[in-house]
């Protein structure tokens, strides 16, 4: 294997379509994650081809120009199918990739799918509802929510509500995130407390499995979240954790095991709460997660002792074997 293939969307690929904002469609890959990656792919010897979209990729199969490998980033916008398409269109073209297949894609994604699953593997989940549109809500949720669309990510459309508030805000800011998004709301109960996030790379016996958390100048989120701003602006930090503490080796079960529950993926990350009271909730799994190197997969591999060039190279050999293709 010599050429690998870069797929991936750029600013431009999605601003450019009609209709978009920034709000609803922020699922593009920062020029510095591609550059990043594809620069420590070269430094490990393979020619790398930035193929782009999946569109570029369909070209170069008109073509036959297929590289050999592709190390898959693309998440496409506003689908409940986004991410599942890249790499169901990479099997139909018989090529490997890395990361998760369109079916690990798909449930991780679709919030409403993934929390019966969770449930089913007795996983604790924060409670939640599934709204379709706000005229049929008829009673508030018995907790502090938060607000979400079933099929996004990156904190897009977030929102706190309180049952404080009324039905008649309830179901304004459903029916405000329903038109904005395209698709049905989840309210899922809010967890006051530690935001850790877990990062795993390795199929069956992991390569690392490490850990940060996310603090506002040292102390624990408990009230505040996550939110598109907050990442954007880069309003809290992450420090490391250690995984082998009691309280936090449920962390490193849960994501062990829904890694080998999820199939070959190759690297995930898992966002938790740790409520005041100890319970660790899952509150999402990132199949996608990115590789941008000052984000919270690098920085986990960091506090793990590897470089970020270490953590490309073992993202590729365990794709690779996976594939059962020799470096």
């Amino acid at each position: 294997m010599q050429r690998i293939g870069l797929l991936f969307e750029h600013k431009t690929d999605i601003m450019s379509m009609p209709n978009v904002k920034e709000e609803t469609h922020y699922h593009w890959r920062e020029p510095e994650e591609v550059t990043a990656v594809a620069s420590h792919l070269e430094i490990l010897g393979y020619e790398v081809d930035l193929i782009g979209t999946v569109d570029a990729l369909l070209e170069r199969w008109r073509h036959s120009k297929l590289p050999d490998f592709v190390w898959n980033l693309s998440v496409r916008t506003l689908s409940r199918n986004r991410t599942a398409i890249a790499p169901a269109i990479l099997e139909q073209l018989n090529l490997p990739y890395t990361g998760g297949d369109a079916t690990a894609k798909s449930l991780t994604l679709n919030k409403d799918f993934l929390k019966p699953v969770l449930q089913w593997l007795s996983i604790l989940t924060p409670q939640w509802r599934r709204y379709d549109n706000a005229i049929n809500i008829t009673s508030l949720p018995p907790w502090s929510s938060i607000l979400k669309p079933v099929c996004e990510g990156y904190s897009l459309g977030l929102r706190r509500f309180d049952s404080s508030q009324g039905l008649d805000v309830l179901r304004a800011y459903v029916n405000a995130v329903s038109q904005q998004f395209g698709c049905a709301v989840l309210c899922e109960e809010f967890i006051a407390g530690r935001e850790i996030t877990v990062g795993v790379v390795g199929n069956g016996k992991p390569i690392f499995v490490s850990a940060v958390e996310t603090v506002n100048q040292g102390e624990s989120l408990q009230e505040e979240i996550l939110d598109l701003d907050a990442k954007r602006q880069g309003r809290f930090q992450k420090i490391g954790v250690d995984l082998t503490k009691s309280e936090l080796h449920t962390l490193h079960n849960v994501a062990v095991n829904l890694m080998e529950f999820l199939g070959d993926i190759d690297y995930a990350t898992f966002d938790f709460r740790i409520a005041n009271d100890g319970r660790a909730y899952l509150l999402d799994i990132n199949a996608d997660a990115t590789l941008h190197p000052e984000r919270s997969l690098a920085m986990i591999a960091k506090y793990s002792g590897l470089s970020y060039g270490d953590l490309i190279e073992a993202i590729l050999k365990t794709s690779l074997q996976r594939w059962k293709i020799k470096n």
